[in-house]
């Protein structure tokens, strides 16, 4: 589990840090979000067992935390917890994968349509700084490339300006990059900073009309990427069994 280990608190300023840490980041938030990125980076695997001994002792915290903190998880769609047997990363049925992303494409299409109507050039720079970044980790392989990526859409979501539409769409990337995780073919990596770069060019030209288009093409080229069968659901292999 060393994906999901703390920070060593002497690399961060020690005892005052670590203060800090707890006043502002409680331990259930610091787990929640080791687990959600570990999802995101695909450390953690559809059908991978969560450990509540394990994570209780690796935070030092009661498991009664950690369990309030799988059953935000499964409220959040990503968690499956089992009667008697425990927690576990979801696997997304065929059908929910197809509702997921027929869901994010039209939530898409409407976050960007908002962005060109709102975008200031303060947003058009953070989102052109983002695709630097974006274009590095991908140029060089970085384990963070799908966190990087799964950022760009929330950082439209916040140029959108509707806290609501940000909310939802960052939950429902979590569930699209479990639908990846399980169903993505085996054809090396999926690199879609042009189409983001596009995406950009777009709103900054205010063309919500096109920029909606491309979104739904970017949605599209993401679904076709995936294995959507019963075949390859069933595989095993492709996460790693406790």
């Amino acid at each position: 589990m060393s994906e999901l280990s703390p920070s060593n608190p002497q690399s961060e300023g020690g005892t005052e840090s670590v203060q800090s840490s707890r006043g502002q980041r409680p331990e259930e938030h610091l787990l929640y979000d080791r687990l959600v990125d570990a999802i995101i980076d695909k450390t953690l695997r559809p059908g991978q067992h969560l450990n509540e001994v394990k994570l209780a002792a690796t935070y030092s915290v009661p498991r009664s935390r950690v369990r309030r903190v799988l059953e935000r998880l499964r409220d959040e769609a990503v968690v499956e917890i089992e009667l008697n047997r425990g927690a576990f990363i979801s696997r997304p049925t065929i059908a929910e994968a197809r509702d997921v992303f027929e869901a994010r494409k039209n939530l898409e299409m409407i976050i960007v349509r908002l962005a060109c109507e709102r975008a200031t050039p303060a947003d058009i720079a953070r989102l052109r700084d983002h695709l630097l970044a974006e274009r590095d980790v991908f140029d060089n392989l970085r384990p963070e490339m799908n966190r990087i990526a799964g950022d760009f859409h929330v950082l439209l979501a916040e140029t959108a300006g509707n806290a609501v539409l940000a909310r939802m769409l960052t939950l429902l990337m979590r569930r699209v990059c479990l639908i990846q995780s399980l169903y993505e073919k085996r054809s090396g990596v999926l690199c879609l900073v042009d189409e983001h770069e596009k995406l950009v060019d777009l709103i900054a030209a205010n063309d919500p009309e096109g920029a909606a288009k491309e979104a739904l093409h970017h949605c599209l080229h993401i679904e076709s990427s995936l294995d959507l069968t019963e075949r390859r659901r069933a595989e095993i292999d492709i996460y790693e069994l406790p």
